[in-house]
């Protein structure tokens, strides 16, 4: 006996059931418009779990193998370029050296004069001045403690005045110097070397004459200053030996890296005294401290000839 069959409520009006099509290449049957029907079909083939569909599918397996080519490509060109790069020409490594040995040259100097002129402005006791501020206040307060003794000393002319008229006449006095500096006046300093005992004029520049004046008058201020600081100048040479010595040891590796070995062999072998001795043996080294410099017999013994007579040696027999 034969039964009607009556069809699932779904299938009514003339609709299917989607599961029945296969959306990776059918249309819809609704006649709606697919969407990256190839990327669902793919996800739906990944959900599945079909291995088989995902090896058997031509496009597939044609993006799979294009993508693996395009990596290789890519990883060869960036592997022969970081060749290219590192192969360098000898000139080019030369010029890298020189570049390098520049810029540390360069950076040494930079702390060289950072530490010579550092200046700490505390209105009270410093604790962080450079060399230059260092050996200027110990000068300060020098300058200080001898007006101080003319003021006490009967037998001194500026016994009994106020220390602010002898500072005005020192103030003068460094004026002076910056003024002769301006007007292009050289000037000659006179000392007695204490290697060789002799006495040794070298010519000022105008405008190191005028920075000598202008050292005076900072030198002048610093006295004024409610608390004095004195500072060892043993200690500030050494310093200044110290780091001009990494200066050095920067300008020989610059000088050598520019083709010019020997020049560096001359400056390496002759210590911050002028001695020629062997690297390891052009040490810093000190004169012995605060020891009187010697005065030679014949101020005419001089490395240069003078301009003037020189002064009259004081002390012993001959003199009357």
């Amino acid at each position: 006996m034969m039964q009607s069959q009556h069809p699932p409520s779904n299938y009514q009006n003339n609709q299917q059931n989607l599961d029945d099509f296969d959306e990776v290449w059918v249309p819809n049957p609704l006649g709606q418009t697919q969407g990256p029907a190839a990327t669902s079909g793919l996800i739906d083939i990944i959900k599945s779990g079909s291995l088989d569909s995902l090896l058997t599918n031509p496009w597939l397996v044609s993006i799979f193998v294009a993508t693996i080519i395009s990596v290789l490509i890519g990883a060869i060109a960036t592997i022969l370029a970081g060749q290219r790069s590192t192969e360098l020409t000898p000139e080019q490594e030369a010029q890298q050296a020189l570049l390098q040995k520049s810029q540390n040259l360069e950076q040494t100097d930079n702390n060289f004069r950072e530490y010579l002129t550092r200046d700490d402005n505390n209105s009270g006791m410093v604790s962080n001045p450079g060399l230059l501020q260092a050996a200027t206040l110990e000068a300060g307060a020098r300058y200080r403690n001898r007006i101080i003794a003319s003021l006490n000393n009967p037998q001194n002319p500026a016994y009994n005045q106020h220390e602010e008229l002898i500072n005005y006449n020192s103030e003068i006095e460094a004026l002076k110097r910056i003024n002769l500096g301006a007007s292009g006046k050289e000037a000659q300093l006179k000392y007695v070397d204490p290697s060789t005992g002799l006495w040794v004029t070298i010519p000022i520049d105008s405008a190191e004459l005028a920075a000598s004046g202008l050292t005076k008058l900072n030198i002048i201020s610093n006295s004024r200053r409610e608390t004095t600081q004195r500072f060892d100048l043993v200690t500030v040479a050494q310093n200044i030996r110290k780091i001009l010595s990494e200066v050095k040891a920067a300008r020989l590796e610059a000088l050598r890296v520019k083709g010019l070995s020997p020049v560096a062999s001359e400056l390496e072998k002759t210590d911050w005294f002028g001695n020629k001795a062997s690297p390891s043996e052009a040490e810093i080294s000190d004169y012995q401290q605060y020891k009187p410099e010697p005065i030679p017999a014949n101020p005419n013994t001089s490395k240069q000839t003078q301009d003037k007579p020189s002064p009259k040696p004081t002390g012993g027999q001959d003199d009357k």
